[in-house]
């Protein structure tokens, strides 16, 4: 008898979940819409735009730490050159820039050198004191070096194109 009982239990409980399954239920009510005011509240630092201009795409800007020393690696990333307009720039200011990026290429290369320097000597140190490597550490320094190499590039897609600016309205062949 209990055996029966039960089976109609689980039947009943069965057909009530297949009905659920069939119900519809009504959307909630939209809410009223609130202006969002565009200003922002003073004290808050919002991220800075990502810019497309003239072909070269910059991101946001790395924290200060990233390029500066970091657990004594006494490595210190070089300041990026300023991005020079080739629309309104003189051939000297040009000629600069140019200068500039093989400046700061220079010294990127040996920021990255020194880190990868600090790198292998931290590694053999661990290795002549049978102990792990530093994870964390090795995840940020690499880091430090990607965005060493990121900037590189960003310095010379600037250049690239304060020249090709610079070609295009100086040429008389632009708008």
């Amino acid at each position: 008898m209990l055996k029966r009982i039960g089976a109609g239990a689980v039947l009943v409980a069965a057909v009530a979940a297949a009905g659920a399954m069939f119900v519809a239920k009504a959307a909630p009510e939209r809410g009223a819409f609130t202006a969002v005011a565009k200003t922002v509240p003073a004290g808050d630092k919002p991220f800075a735009p990502i810019c497309n201009s003239n072909g070269v795409i910059e991101g946001r800007p790395d924290p200060a730490w990233v390029g500066a020393s970091f657990a004594n690696d006494h490595c210190k990333a070089p300041r990026m050159p300023p991005a020079v307009n080739g629309f309104t720039a003189s051939r000297e200011q040009v000629m600069a820039s140019m200068a500039a990026m093989r400046g700061y290429t220079a010294a990127s290369d040996a920021f990255e050198r020194c880190v990868q320097d600090f790198v292998a000597a931290h590694k053999t140190s661990a290795q002549e004191r049978r102990q792990s490597v530093d994870t964390p550490l090795m995840i940020i320094e690499s880091h430090r070096i990607a965005a060493s190499q990121r900037n590189k590039q960003l310095v010379v897609a600037r250049v690239n194109a304060t020249i090709n600016n610079f070609n295009e309205y100086g040429s008389g062949c632009g708008g």
